[in-house]
């Protein structure tokens, strides 16, 4: 392999200084999409907030289990509004000294929390599903296919007005995604409205109800697993993958101890022992450019600390 950063992939590219101009036109072009985007999911985050009050509330008026459910399954994309308005709040927020990693791990504790929330919320959709079986009951349709149908209506205009903010954003598209999903969500308990309305088959809602919670519970558990491998800082990335990578450079002989983490969503940070060839000594700084340069590339590591041996 040649002395140039070349892992087997790409030819080492040298830096290129960036003119200032269009860097700060780049600049202010993306504080106006980070204004934008945070003005949009505060509209989005109240209109579904209300929305859920109006969906528990009617729940519990025309005693439809299915109702409170998507209530419920709403409470969970309005935190994903949440998640999606904090990181980028955060990513403008300068932290104090000591908070090395700044605030992002903020965004993977209410993940955290939030997912035991729900799972919590789930047993107790699952305990009065098996309570209604034992003593079924009847339900309000008239008030529960309105609110249902109300709440289909705030979905579809919640994301078209995530639509109208920059499409690039991965929080915006997320958030969007779970918007979606609830308008689908919507859709098939107004249509096991209609027919408990036509039918009086009363035990369709524990259905929905029951239905709807399996999808929070997939969503909640995916959100439980992803908080809790950042916060006991599991490497996001195969530890080998990287090691034989680097490794196919002839003037590295090893790499050792090494330590890959996620500070938060797609922010990754790497510090490892490298065993260089003593002969590539005067080369240290063209290794490290190279490591650096292959591994934001290929790897999204952006951060990295490094201990030379040779």
């Amino acid at each position: 392999m040649n002395k140039h950063c070349n892992f087997g992939l790409n030819e080492h590219k040298p830096y290129i200084k960036e003119n200032s101009a269009q860097h700060s036109h780049e600049h202010k072009h993306s504080h106006d999409h980070r204004s934008t985007d945070k003005k949009l999911l505060k509209i989005a985050l109240a209109i579904t907030f209300i929305t859920m009050i109006v969906e528990f509330v009617a729940g519990f008026v025309s005693n439809s289990l299915a109702l409170i459910s998507d209530a419920i399954h709403m409470f969970t994309h309005s935190f994903a509004l949440i998640v999606s308005l904090i990181a980028i709040i955060l990513a403008s927020k300068s932290a104090p000294l000591e908070k090395t990693f700044g605030y992002y791990r903020a965004e993977v504790l209410a993940a955290f929390i939030n997912g035991i929330t729900i799972i919590l919320s789930i047993l107790w959709i699952v305990y009065e599903a098996i309570e209604r079986f034992l003593n079924p009951s009847t339900i309000d349709i008239s008030l529960a296919i309105s609110v249902a149908t109300l709440g289909l209506i705030i979905n579809i205009v919640t994301g078209v007005i995530l639509m109208q903010g920059d499409r690039k954003n991965n929080n915006l598209k997320s958030a969007f995604v779970h918007m979606l999903s609830d308008a689908l969500s919507s859709v098939a308990i107004i249509v096991g409205y209609v027919v408990i309305y036509f039918t009086n088959w009363y035990f369709i809602d524990m259905l929905l109800a029951l239905l709807v919670a399996f999808v929070i519970a997939k969503w909640a558990i995916d959100i439980l697993k992803s908080s809790i491998n950042t916060l006991m800082e599991t490497s996001p990335i195969e530890i080998k993958v990287v090691k034989e990578f680097l490794e196919q450079d002839s003037r590295i002989v090893e790499l050792h101890d090494i330590h890959i983490w996620e500070i938060t969503q797609d922010m990754y940070n790497m510090t490892a022992h490298v065993k260089i060839q003593k002969s590539s000594l005067d080369e240290y700084g063209d290794i490290l450019n190279c490591i650096n340069e292959e591994l934001k590339e290929r790897f999204k590591i952006v951060h990295t600390t490094f201990q030379f041996e040779w």
